[in-house]
């Protein structure tokens, strides 16, 4: 296989003037999305195992997970029409599928009986933890999407926008998260509202870019922002860590998954840096 020559892409709030990448954008992103899909495969195997994956339909993220980590990397090495294209953007609805299906599935356990109550929110089952396979999912879709560099809007290819709204709905998403997460803790710790700030601030930011021109100080606003915002899970991963070891020295998957849930806080890491990716926007990039 020939490999792929540099090809031109601006980074509006790093540079003025085209710069040389290696390897094209839709290419990059499908690295990183088989990434997170083996990540979400490591969180959920873990996590079912503590229920000993009972009951037996909480096999299916652990083997979908893999599959679709399969499909992105064969469209990276293979992106041209055909079975490869298909099955990814078939493999991407299904995940979309299977976490909303995974959220009714919690949604149902954490609930007094036909009754969603706000502590059912806040505690035990981890709620929102199935919209990860909805996160990846639709970006997946997206990616599988043809970009057409001569055809832009607000001087952003079509795909670019809706990966900026994509993005921007799902920092929302995580702000909301941890909104619940903390919510158990009574909010006594002031710090425990910077992670809900910093995702509604990076979704405005993000949706105010997606109707914009790459306006140098917007754009500049927009990189500050996405390393806040790995800054913020950095941090908020390490006290996490540090409240589930309090007093321990051992490592209790119980406390990781159900007390201050360790991996959390890195959502904000992941979506930062999927932010500075997408944003990666093509002068001239091969139809995908």
């Amino acid at each position: 296989m020939k490999s792929s020559m540099p090809g031109p892409f601006s980074y509006h709030w790093l540079t003025r003037k085209p710069i040389q990448v290696p390897i094209d954008k839709t290419r990059l992103i499908l690295l990183y999305l088989s990434i997170n899909y083996l990540i979400v495969f490591l969180d959920v195997l873990i996590a079912h195992a503590l229920n000993r994956f009972f009951p037996y339909y909480e096999w299916i993220p652990i083997i979908f997970s893999p599959i679709a980590a399969l499909s992105a990397i064969l469209l990276l090495i293979k992106p041209k029409p055909g079975f490869t294209k298909a099955f990814n953007l078939v493999t991407n609805i299904a995940g979309v599928v299977i976490g909303i299906l995974g959220f009714g599935f919690h949604l149902q356990a954490a609930s007094a009986g036909n009754v969603v109550s706000f502590s059912g929110l806040t505690s035990g089952n981890p709620v929102f933890a199935p919209l990860a396979f909805v996160a990846l999912g639709s970006i997946g879709v997206l990616t599988t999407l043809d970009d057409h560099p001569n055809l832009k809007t607000y001087g952003l290819t079509q795909k670019t926008r809706w990966l900026l709204l994509t993005t921007s709905f799902w920092f929302l998403a995580t702000a909301l998260v941890a909104y619940f997460d903390h919510a158990r803790t009574g909010f006594t710790n002031s710090f425990t509202w910077i992670p809900v700030y910093m995702g509604i601030f990076a979704a405005i930011i993000l949706l105010l870019q997606a109707y914009s021109h790459p306006e140098h100080g917007l754009s500049i606003l927009l990189g500050i922002t996405m390393i806040l915002s790995v800054i913020v899970g950095l941090l908020g991963f390490a006290f996490h860590l540090s409240t589930d070891l309090a007093g321990r020295g051992s490592i209790q998957w119980s406390r990781i998954f159900y007390q201050a849930p360790g991996l959390v806080p890195l959502l904000f890491c992941d979506l930062g840096i999927w932010g500075v990716l997408i944003f990666l926007d093509p002068i001239k990039e091969p139809p995908l």
